[in-house]
């Protein structure tokens, strides 16, 4: 018998979270892909009781077992490595072949569920098309090495070395038959839709569907795996500060019309994240005039009942009537910002603090601290009245209202600060490759594209990353995308003092009526007018932007 590191990567990545055009889409895609990993994880765990090193959860008798539905629980992280004592190579390459097997079940047992409940609401799915592409959901590379008597950092290095070559080697399988002239997936367009030419609008409207949008099986999970309930929507974060800011009167009066819009599909509720949204437990589309207008219209894909357009009347009605009111604090209701922010972040250096683990107890420590820390975000996120969507080792995918995401962002740093600082100093990491957490806040309407939500939300922390040199990692990025087409981005260290008082100063300002918003848009001019100025630090180019500044 020999001990060997074998590793597991499941993906891909992009088909099962990247696609995705609601906020739904982007909650399941995460949650199935972790429910996959748990179930992998679950296998190498049997085979070798303690040997897991990524997970390395608490219990993992318990921690490992299936979620019915999204929690409060860290996810499991698509990429897992485990310490096991096997005969030969061969039995590695059989033990990964199971891992990635109980993966695909999983994925299995849950289109099920899923295609069960469809046909109960009348939708008969394209069985022979179903059944061709939830095989193929999944992919998994694995890799594995002998730790012999080279140690566990070596073997560590060479596993490394040898998935990424696996990564590189791609198979090629021959596509599935399917009928001609199909459309493709509204989610990213790649496989053939498995949903019926005729079915019922209220179904349509439940999967959130307009007039000629399509989905492949592994979009039809995203829109109906777990219970619907627990997703928030982007649309409800983003007016969230207005609906708090509400008395409860005027909150009672919003929840009595729109509790029918529900039991008619127009709306969807929304009950997770502990019930912190009980003031208004539903998606909060319809609170925006142009959503409503558009809910009203004749051309709209499934045409009104009397009642259903009553009721949505009845909602506009309401809306009006709050926005001339006086809100708890006395001032006026007005009507909701539809701005909200999707917080994306990541570990610096956890490079550096993983090459000193020189043995797979010491690895299995940085592991336990990184799900300490996941397991944290959720409840850290919550406190903010925002929503984690992903909460994997070091990784952190959320929605969060605009006006919690900076003081958000600042507590999930310190949270992974403190959560590894123990760790760094058993392994004397010097003060300055100590793990920080950098932080991306992208800002965007809730009628952008969530793809291009997204791909803010990376760039956002990208930039937070920096290079490394000339700007350091361990920093909070802020990019905001306007719906004229304008993108902005700010960037500060963690550490920088005073750029964040500065900020905090300019923004309380701003909000008490200070000063006016025009000052914004005045000062970026004065920045794209001297941007051959930027890299000149010399006292002439100071005074010339300071007396621009003070001209304004």
């Amino acid at each position: 018998m020999s001990r060997f590191l074998i590793t597991l990567s499941l993906g891909p990545v992009q088909s099962l979270i990247g696609a995705a055009r609601r906020t739904r889409d982007l909650w399941s895609g995460s949650w199935l892909l972790s429910e996959a990993s748990r179930a992998a994880a679950a296998v190498l765990h049997a085979r070798h009781p303690g040997g897991l090193i990524f997970p390395c959860p608490d219990d993992p008798n318990f921690d490992l077992q299936p979620q019915n539905r999204p929690g409060d629980a860290a996810n499991i992280a698509n990429i897992l490595r485990a310490e096991v004592v096997l005969p030969d190579a061969e039995a590695a390459r059989a033990l990964c072949a199971q891992a990635k097997e109980a993966a695909d079940r999983r994925l299995a047992n849950l289109g099920e569920r899923v295609r069960a409940e469809l046909e109960r609401g009348g939708v008969a799915v394209r069985a022979e098309i179903w059944n061709a592409q939830i095989p193929d959901l999944l992919e998994g590379f694995a890799a594995w090495v002998p730790l012999g008597t080279q140690g566990y950092g070596e073997a560590s290095r060479r596993l490394g070395g040898v998935l990424a070559a696996r990564k590189a080697t791609r198979d090629f399988r021959a596509a599935p038959t399917v009928p001609a002239g199909l459309p493709k997936s509204s989610l990213d367009g790649a496989l053939e839709t498995v949903l019926p030419e005729t079915w019922p609008a209220r179904a349509r409207r439940r999967l959130g569907l307009g007039r000629g949008e399509q989905l492949d099986a592994l979009g039809v999970m995203k829109r109906q795996a777990g219970e619907t309930d627990q997703f928030t929507a982007y649309s409800r974060l983003a007016a969230d500060p207005w609906i708090e800011a509400l008395t409860p009167a005027q909150q009672a009066r919003l929840r009595r019309d729109y509790e029918p819009l529900v039991g008619m599909d127009l709306a969807t509720r929304v009950s997770g994240n502990a019930g912190i949204y009980r003031a208004l437990p539903y998606d909060a589309q319809l609170l925006y005039g142009f959503r409503l207008d558009n809910a009203l219209s004749p051309k709209n894909d499934a045409p009104l009942e009397p009642a259903e357009r009553q009721a949505l009347r009845n909602l506009r009605h309401t809306l009006a009537d709050l926005a001339r009111e006086p809100n708890a604090a006395g001032q006026p209701a007005g009507v909701p910002v539809p701005y909200a922010v999707i917080l994306k972040a990541d570990g610096d250096r956890m490079g550096v603090l993983l090459s000193r683990a020189d043995h797979a107890d010491r690895a299995r420590a940085i592991s336990r601290a990184l799900h300490g820390f996941a397991s944290q975000v959720r409840e850290c996120v919550r406190a903010h009245r925002g929503h984690a969507v992903y909460a994997g080792g070091d990784d952190v995918l959320a929605l969060v209202p605009l006006v919690h995401a900076l003081a958000c962002a600042r507590d999930l740093a310190d949270t992974f600060a403190a959560a590894l600082a123990g760790l760094a100093n058993d392994l004397r990491v010097p003060t300055h490759e100590r793990p920080t957490l950098s932080v991306g806040l992208a800002i965007g309407h809730l009628m952008e594209p969530l793809g291009a939500l997204r791909a803010r939300a990376e760039q956002a922390e990208h930039t937070a990353k920096g290079d490394g040199t000339t700007t350091p990692r361990n920093a909070l990025a802020i990019a905001l995308g306007v719906r004229s087409g304008a993108e902005l981005s700010w960037r500060a260290s963690w550490t920088d003092q005073a750029a964040f008082e500065d900020l905090r100063q300019f923004t309380e300002a701003f909000r008490e009526g200070q000063l006016p918003s025009r000052l914004a848009y005045d000062l970026r001019g004065i920045d794209l007018r001297l941007a051959w100025l930027r890299d000149d630090d010399s006292d002439p180019a100071r005074d010339m932007r300071a007396a621009e500044v003070t001209r304004l």
